[in-house]
């Protein structure tokens, strides 16, 4: 055990001054308590001693001034915020001038106060404003306006920064304790005006200034104060660059992980295999992000979440209610987007405690309404449904599904109403009250979050305490989008749950905080060389050359690497017991290898005495003892790393672990995963047993089928059997797209529905389709269809509406051409022609023996030809893959044609009528207007009835095998399940041909007629 520098100088200055009033002036409270905590661990007594920081100290002198004058501590975002107006005001009047280019974003003004605070710390005013010390001078004109309007705005409002404070203190005469003893704790960086007020403060007061132990190689930082005496410390890592004097080698592991989690999981491990008491341990890190969030995933993994403390909190985002806040911020930057909403209720993070509706059915009946998006369409379309399902219910009173949708409705309206009416701005350009957004957030905090536990619940408070803080002085609008990318910027980067080390507790903590943490297990993640000690920048607004020439203490940007290294160097010297550091090798998010830190390969030269080692050999030397999967049963940590473990070697679960009973599921998965990579054809391949004739349309007279049916299961028996025999639903994920407008479904029925009003008015006024005469009428009825679909579903954006409406129109052009090619064939007669559905009898078509089918279904349109016979027409708004003049039913894949032509003949057979032909038109810019045509003949209607009668069998002897082509399989919704994809070719033919496969057999059968 080795003392601890700065601990050992105060229990010598503690124990000879132990009555006297001691002040430890701290860089903050933190320290000095944690000093406290370990002089009374080391047996020091401590009496008399408070703890003040540099504010604390000014504070107390100022207080009754500012009560008296009733002047107020402005909060840093409220002087940020007038940064912000101002700029907006000075840019609007084009007095900006080396700023004039530069985009107006709450980072930017961030960026602008923090330097107009700085200049205030080095007691710069507005009389004494150094113009000439900026490079450029009219950045100095611009910083000039905005300092001195600032300065106006905080008076005007009585407010006081940090600067003014102490420079109003320093103005105050000291009556000066001579009995108190002030003892200076190292402070690594402080602005000018601090030390000037210190040294105003105590003069001719007995002060001590501790100071941190010398380690040759690492020059002190200039800023700091200069200790009474120099202290010198025999710590093994005092040698960090004097390896040969170095008297011992340093009690340190040096590891390597895969990532950052594998760092945080690799310090549990030592934790749990050393049975190191949580509270005598630490965990250092470099860098918040992400070894916050992945010791919190961990703890909350493993529920210790009750067993360790943050130094600095948690970030906001990673709560439930910084959750809810950063996803309705989401949700309105997405226009409101009704998926983004689903998710946040998905994460629990909206309450939904007064109505009695599920998160689940407010996120179906939400998609059900039709919203999409937009503020104003959430309630609009919600009463078009409600009137939609009175309406049905009025009509009939017995419609159940009906009166129980309407109620479910009723109560999604009971949350919906208040939960919109408190957001004001449809789009991101609209002007907004930004105290009223303030009082929208809070509001949503104190309503919509339900949370419970410790961290939640301090996220909650502190949130609101922060918009509290702010909307008291808020004033004035701003755009929505200002609005929210102003209050982003402040608010998610709060943190919660702040603590000091706890018994029982295991800390974690920045490094740079941790000088006086006193416990003997470290653990230092995140030394890799680009976090630690980080990269040289400097502030954009004030340049360091520009800082010097402001006054010479000014802090430089530069100087940050020197300090972070500086400290992390005194931090190893207060070590007393073990250390280990580690830094991840893999950069997860660029995939690339990572390089140690320059101190992470120094400490592996002293521990190792090796001084000439290179980084490569020390990477090559950890990544040896780097494990993905724990092979040591004592090494895992939790059930995933067993679950790894135990199919690591042989890619399988043991025999004995399948035989325990929790686990018989997963033989069961053993035995269907053998059999389906095995040649015989098993129930795991489609072969079931069922009531037969329930399923076989030719049996069962109140089964009707589709075109669509058919030609699934023409093309793929097994993609059939799962959507309409086992009733699997394909994953329904309507993303927002804000370069889409109209789905392919959608337009589709919007081509349809023009194409037919085209053809309605051309009746109407007894005429054929011609591209000069008719092209304004096709356009003028595509643009009253559009309008009728932008109202009902708005464009996410007016450039996004124009693009896909010059496509519509061309696609119009692309029709009304191939029309008048085709205008002398005949004319239409029936457009949508639908049978089997709303009520209307099926078609029913006749098979051998007497069987038949019954069929349901809509033709796009039917047309009289000249000669008295008919044409089906059937138009495909997508790609004419798979359709082409030689493959006439494509092995099965294809049958629309005939089935359509079929059914209309037996629906009007009372005519005698006769098609002879049907085509597939594609009038898109994408089909260019392309027409398959499918002549009908008695050979062909044939093949077809042999096709169908093959594709009944298969129904009625429960055999749906996998189709036998793979190019089926590339835009199946159901490769996740099925997984054909994963076999091999060899062992699928092998199955088709198994002798009891009767079903593959009649697959084969229809592939032969193409």
């Amino acid at each position: 055990m080795y003392p601890h520098p700065i601990i050992e100088q105060l229990n010598e200055i503690v124990s000879k001054h132990t009555l006297t009033e001691k002040i430890f002036v701290v860089p903050s409270h933190r320290d000095g308590q944690l000093a406290i905590q370990a002089l009374a661990r080391a047996g020091q007594p401590v009496l008399n001693v408070k703890v003040k920081t540099f504010m604390d100290l000014a504070l107390e002198l100022v207080k009754p001034i500012m009560k008296k004058a009733n002047y107020e501590q402005m909060p840093y975002q409220i002087g940020k915020q007038y940064i912000f107006s101002e700029l907006q005001k000075l840019k609007t009047g084009k007095q900006l001038h080396y700023f004039n280019s530069v985009q107006l974003t709450p980072a930017f003004s961030q960026a602008v106060y923090q330097a107009i605070l700085d200049l205030k710390q080095a007691r710069v005013t507005v009389q004494t404003f150094p113009k000439q010390a900026f490079l450029k001078p009219e950045k100095g004109e611009d910083l000039y306006r905005l300092f001195q309007a600032y300065e106006h705005k905080r008076q005007e409002n009585r407010l006081l920064d940090a600067a003014d404070i102490f420079e109003l203190a320093l103005k105050q005469l000291i009556e000066q304790k001579h009995s108190a003893l002030y003892i200076f704790f190292p402070h690594e960086a402080f602005y000018r005006i601090e030390k000037d007020f210190f040294l105003h403060y105590t003069k001719g007061a007995n002060v001590i200034a501790l100071g941190f132990p010398s380690v040759v190689g690492v020059e002190p930082l200039p800023e700091m104060i200069p200790p009474t005496k120099n202290h010198q410390s025999q710590h093994p890592f005092s040698f960090l660059y004097q390896i040969e004097e170095a008297p011992r080698e340093p009690d340190l592991t040096l590891k390597a992980a895969i990532s950052e989690d594998e760092e945080i999981q690799s310090v549990f491990r030592q934790l749990k295999n050393e049975k190191l008491p949580f509270d005598q341990s630490v965990i250092f890190y470099t860098s918040g992000r992400p070894y916050v969030e992945s010791v919190l995933r961990f703890v909350q993994k493993q529920k210790l979440e009750d067993c360790v403390t943050f130094a600095e909190g948690v970030p906001v985002n990673l709560t439930k209610p910084g959750k809810l806040i950063k996803g309705v911020f989401q949700w309105i930057r997405e226009n409101y987007n009704v998926n983004a909403l689903a998710k946040l209720i998905r994460e629990g993070c909206i309450s939904l405690n007064q109505i009695d509706l599920s998160g689940e059915k407010v996120i179906e009946l939400l998609h059900d309404a039709d919203i999409h998006w937009g503020r104003e369409r959430y309630l609009h379309k919600l009463n078009e449904k409600m009137a939609d399902l009175a309406l049905k219910v009025k009509e009939d009173p017995s419609n159940q599904r009906a009166v129980l949708r309407l109620e479910r409705y009723k109560q999604l309206e009971k949350w919906l109403t208040p939960f919109m009416a408190r957001f004001e701005g449809n789009k991101m350009w609209d002007f907004i009250s930004y105290k009223k957004w303030l009082c929208t957030l809070k509001d949503l905090l104190l309503v919509e979050d339900n949370s419970t536990n410790g961290l939640d619940t301090s996220a909650k408070n502190q949130l609101i305490e922060a918009i509290m803080e702010v909307e008291k002085l808020a004033a004035g609008e701003m755009t929505l989008g200002e609005a929210l990318n102003d209050t982003e910027q402040w608010l998610m980067k709060l943190t919660v749950g702040a603590s000091m080390p706890k018994p029982g507790h295991l800390h974690v903590s920045p490094h740079r905080i941790g000088l006086y943490l006193d416990r003997p297990h470290v653990f230092v993640v995140g030394l890799d060389n680009g976090r630690f000690p980080g990269r040289q920048k400097e502030d954009p607004i004030l340049l360091d050359l520009e800082r010097k020439l402001i006054h010479p203490e000014m802090t430089l940007g530069r100087e940050f690497v020197k300090r972070n290294f500086y400290l992390f160097v005194q931090l190893l010297l207060t070590t007393k017991g073990h250390v280990q550091m580690s830094y991840p090798f893999m950069d997860t998010v660029e995939n690339r290898r990572s390089a140690p830190s320059h101190l992470f390969l120094q400490a592996y030269r002293l521990k190792t005495r090796q001084p000439s080692v290179t980084g490569e050999e020390l990477a090559h030397a950890l990544q040896e003892d780097v494990h993905f999967i724990q092979k040591e049963e004592n090494n895992v940590l939790h059930e995933s790393e067993w679950w790894a473990k135990q199919l690591w070697n042989s890619n399988q679960l043991a025999s004995d672990v399948l035989g325990e009973e929790e686990f018989l599921h997963l033989k069961q998965a053993e035995v269907a995963r053998y059999a389906r990579r095995n040649e015989i054809f098993t129930e795991f391949d489609g072969r079931i047993e069922y009531e037969h004739d329930k399923l076989d349309p030719r049996k069962n007279e109140n089964l009707t089928i589709t075109t669509s049916k058919l030609e699934m299961l023409g093309t793929c028996p097994y993609k059939y059997f799962l959507k309409h025999i086992l009733y699997v639903e394909e994953e329904q994920v309507e993303e927002f797209d804000m370069y889409s407008w109209l789905n392919p479904p959608t337009r589709g029925s919007l081509l349809h529905e023009v194409f037919e009003r085209f053809y309605d008015r051309l009746k109407e006024e007894k005429q054929k389709p011609q591209v000069e005469k008719h092209l304004d009428l096709i356009i003028e009825i595509a643009d009253q269809v559009l309008s009728y679909a932008r109202e009902s579903n708005p464009p996410p954006s007016e450039i996004i509406y124009l693009l896909e409406r010059q496509e519509i129109l061309e696609s119009c052009s692309v029709f009304l051409k191939a029309e008048e090619e085709a205008s002398d064939d005949g004319d239409p007669l029936f457009f949508e022609f639908s049978f089997g559905i709303s009520g209307q009898d099926p078609a029913t078509i006749d098979l051998a023996n007497g069987e038949t089918i019954r069929l349901s279904g809509k033709i796009d349109r039917v047309d009289r030809l000249k000669n008295g016979l008919y044409a089906i027409i059937d138009y495909k708004t997508g790609s004419s893959y798979g359709y082409t003049d030689k493959a006439y039913f494509n092995g099965g894949r294809k049958l629309q044609h005939s089935l359509y032509a079929l059914a209309f003949e037996k629906l009007f057979a009372h005519q005698n009528a006769q098609v002879s032909s049907s085509a597939y038109l594609f009038p898109t810019l994408k089909g260019q207007g392309e027409r398959i045509e499918r002549k009908h003949n008695a050979e062909e209607r044939e093949k077809f009835l042999s096709i169908v009668e093959h594709l009944c069998e298969l129904l009625a002897q429960g055999h749906f095998p996998y189709t036998d082509v793979a190019d089926d399989c590339k835009y199946c919704d159901y490769k996740i399940i099925c997984q054909r994809h994963t076999y091999e070719e060899e062992i699928l033919a092998k199955k088709h041909k198994e002798e009891t496969a009767s079903g593959a057999l009649r697959l084969k059968e229809v592939r032969s007629y193409d």
